[in-house]
């Protein structure tokens, strides 16, 4: 969580601010349009419905249509098998039985007439054949039509010859055929080729509510969203009602509508993921450029102390300064210490370098690891002595050779040592423990000194980090050493660990793998 708050606080850098400034006035009106697109969406949503709504009430017209076509079809197709003078006539009772004798079926019609006679009207009588056929003037057709739509009867056109119409053939069917024969033959046949994947669920029932059709049984629980009521004489009252079979139209728009708002939300996200990235790159540019130039002027530091220390003591010997030989002795020692502390410092910032640019090799061979804890402690122990550290050893006895670098893992444990000096307050203790654990040898380095907090024990391995301690910050450092420590013990296969707590020191683990070796002949 604290991590969070350091991300998201304000940088201190002024190119800081503007990255802030600029995250902030993209991803505002971002989440602004957003809220104007959710907005715009829930409208549309409405509008969809509105129109899903109307397609299908669309559908139900056309299936109304279709059924009355397919009526006049079967009026005409009877009408062509009787002679035109019956038709004309239009004697129930006389045209049932012309039907039954001609086998096209009696008891399909409860009327079925050809209306062809008025005062204006000119009637010519063609005969074709075994058929007479009617033809009318164009003008009286509109009065002709003007009788039907009080008639309770479906109307259809009676074609003559040439394209021509010789009259307007009436009919209504009957309830029992139209209802169940011919509306279950119109759904088996037409509707089902064009509803190849069954989507549309109809049902056709009678104005009480019996159903007298429908093309997919449906729950109780289901609701039917568009419904109409048909017009059409020969069925005049049935109602048709449809519905969508997966999904009804309510759930689909609103599907749609919950998918379009995640897809926006998901974008934003995006958005708002490609900001806090880029802003949290940059805080961290900003950061390792901070990071480094603290580095320059802290290795700075580190090389004017010993050097300083190296130039003094120079001098004091050349000028011949010093009152006795012992004293020269421990000028020449102090030198000596000094540049080596230099040179570690050297090599620190070497080896980083080459880690960088990925050309850092190690050569490993047959390593005794008590004698690089000796080579460090007489490299550091001038330091140690002057500066009244309490100083313990242990060796085991039966320590194996290691596959290593030695002065890799040498370098490793200076930096170790050094940090435990440098961080040190009132209690001066440092002990060095070296032992073996299965298959592992173990070098500790142990202190008395501020220690680290849990939430850093981690980031004190990464470079140039420095953990947030006052004392730390007064004490110059290059903020690589445990970073490179880290390096070299996963280069050979190992690892680094800490135990530590704030204010009761630290215990700084090198673990090393011991490799068995198989001697050849």
């Amino acid at each position: 969580m604290t991590d969070v708050k350091k991300l998201l606080a304000a940088p201190d850098e002024p190119k800081g601010r503007l990255i802030a400034i600029f995250v902030g006035a993209v991803l505002l009106p971002s989440l602004a349009l957003s809220y104007v697109a959710m907005d715009f969406v829930h409208k549309l949503a409405s509008s969809k419905k509105a129109t899903e709504i109307k397609q299908a009430t669309g559908i139900l017209y056309y299936i109304e249509k279709e059924l009355a076509e397919t009526a006049q079809k079967k009026a005409i197709e009877a009408a062509r098998a009787l002679d035109p003078e019956i038709l004309l006539e239009g004697r129930p009772v006389v045209i049932d039985a012309a039907l039954h004798k001609q086998g096209v079926g009696a008891g399909m019609f409860d009327t079925l007439r050809l209306e062809a006679s008025s005062p204006r009207m000119v009637i010519r009588t063609l005969r074709r054949g075994n058929k007479r056929e009617i033809e009318v003037s164009p003008e009286v057709l509109a009065a002709i039509g003007s009788f039907a739509e009080g008639s309770g009867e479906d109307a259809v056109p009676w074609p003559a010859r040439e394209g021509q119409t010789a009259g307007i053939l009436r009919f209504k069917l009957n309830c029992g055929y139209a209802h169940h024969t011919l509306i279950r033959d119109y759904f088996e046949s037409e509707f089902k080729r064009q509803n190849r994947d069954q989507a549309l669920v109809v049902r056709v029932s009678e104005p009480s509510g019996e159903v007298v059709y429908e093309t997919a049984p449906t729950r109780s629980d289901v609701n039917f969203e568009v419904q109409r009521t048909m017009e059409t004489p020969s069925f005049r009252g049935l109602k048709l009602a449809m519905r969508y079979r997966d999904l009804s139209i309510e759930q689909g728009v609103r599907r749609w509508q919950h998918w379009t708002w995640i897809l926006i939300g998901f974008i934003d996200i995006m958005l708002g993921a490609g900001l806090l990235l880029v802003y949290s790159n940059v805080r961290r540019e900003l950061h390792l450029s901070r990071l480094k130039s603290d580095f320059v002027a802290n290795v700075s530091h580190e090389l004017k102390t010993p050097l300083a220390l190296i130039r003094l003591f120079a001098e004091t010997l050349e000028l011949g300064r010093v009152p006795s030989e012992d004293k020269a002795r421990q000028y020449y020692r102090v030198i000596n210490k000094e540049s080596q502390r230099l040179t570690q410092l050297i090599n620190n910032i070497l080896d980083f370098s080459r880690i960088e640019a990925g050309r850092k090799e190690y050569r490993f061979a047959p390593t005794d690891v008590g004698r690089i804890v000796n080579e460090v402690l007489d490299a550091y122990r001038f330091q140690i002595e002057q500066q009244g550290f309490t100083l313990e050893v242990h060796v085991a006895d039966d320590l194996p050779e290691v596959e290593a670098d030695k002065e890799a893992v040498g370098q490793a444990l200076l930096n170790l040592v050094n940090n435990a000096i440098k961080y040190s307050r009132d209690e001066k203790y440092l002990r060095l423990d070296v032992r073996r654990e299965g298959d592992k040898v173990l070098l500790s380095v142990t202190d008395r000194g501020i220690g680290v907090a849990k939430g850093e024990q981690k980031k004190i391995f990464e470079k140039f980090y420095r953990a947030e301690d006052s004392l730390v910050h007064e004490t110059k450092g290059s903020g690589l050493g445990l970073a490179l420590v880290q390096h070299i013990m996963q280069a050979h296969g190992g690892s680094v660990e800490i135990d530590s707590s704030v204010g009761k020191g630290s215990t700084f683990t090198l673990v090393l793998p011991i490799k068995k070796r198989t001697d050849t002949a």
